[in-house]
């Protein structure tokens, strides 16, 4: 009888095994597929460079830009990697900032060739043009330029946005962007935007690695818990005699979702030593 027991289940247990492999497997083609679509991490990080200064403290601090007193100048510092497993090349980069908000310098490198990088060809004509246009106003008797409203909005395009070309971004590789922006006049703070857009590449905020590992384990035991719970209802619903037993596999079972995340570690530790 005994006997008969174990070679009843035997089928129900390969199919376990063999629907834990096909889960793993699936996960693998599905990260596999997931990283045809290129993912570019980046951080951004701002800081006030006049900071507000207690009543009690004497003297006032101020800052000027070209001989003109700016109420509030900001820094902001980004950062992009290249995660993938390949080299991109050609990623162009938008930076803007909020409305009224001004670019006031800026420039961008590539760490490990340490090369300096270069606005777009396209942008910099935007720029070169707009300025071709404002150098040929004539001014007034006061020496003011009196600027049309399209001009005026191409000025304050080139001023909100700037476009930085990315020739060849090796993987592992980071970019750096330092830039200085004045706030708008209203009193309000600008933020940075930056986006891409580039044929299957897209841009994410960096996250914790810890946090991404601890939500794939959890990931791997949850589809592994629900495949086991299915199996183990269709096993109880065609053996109901033998459920003892089949509550034994389903705790084995349970231990196939552990297996197979520690298969999956093992997998991307190959994967990221051949990169």
């Amino acid at each position: 009888m005994e006997t008969e027991t174990i070679n009843s289940l035997l089928p129900a247990t390969i199919t376990l095994i063999v629907t834990s492999l096909f889960g793993l497997l699936v996960g693998i083609l599905t990260e596999k597929f997931k990283n045809r679509l290129r993912i570019i991490t980046y951080e951004i990080y701002t800081q006030n460079l006049k900071p507000n200064l207690s009543k009690n403290l004497i003297g006032n601090l101020k800052i000027s830009l070209n001989e003109r007193e700016i109420d509030s100048l900001r820094t902001a510092y980004v950062e992009f990697e290249n995660k993938n497993n390949v080299d991109l090349e050609n990623i162009a980069i938008r930076f803007n900032i909020s409305q009224g908000a001004v670019f006031q310098g800026s420039e961008g490198y590539v760490k490990n060739r340490l090369s300096w990088l270069n606005w777009t060809e396209q942008h910099n004509e935007i720029f070169q043009n707009v300025l071709s246009k404002y150098n040929a106003l004539p001014t007034d008797e006061n020496g003011v330029k009196q600027i049309p409203d399209n001009l005026q909005n191409l000025i304050n395009y080139v001023n909100q946005n700037q476009e930085y070309l990315i020739p060849v971004f090796n993987r592992n590789d980071t970019a750096h962007f330092n830039f200085l922006f004045e706030d708008p006049l209203d009193g309000s703070t600008a933020i940075l935007y930056t986006s891409i857009n580039h044929k299957s590449v897209r841009l994410e905020r960096k996250v914790d690695d810890d946090k991404v590992a601890k939500k794939n384990l959890w990931t791997a035991i949850g589809i592994g818990i629900a495949l086991v719970v299915i199996i183990l209802a269709i096993l109880s619903l065609n053996y109901p005699e033998q459920k003892s037993l089949i509550i034994v596999s389903g705790v084995v079972g349970f231990s196939y979702s552990i297996v197979g995340y520690l298969i999956l570690g093992i997998y991307k530790r190959i994967r990221d030593y051949f990169k």
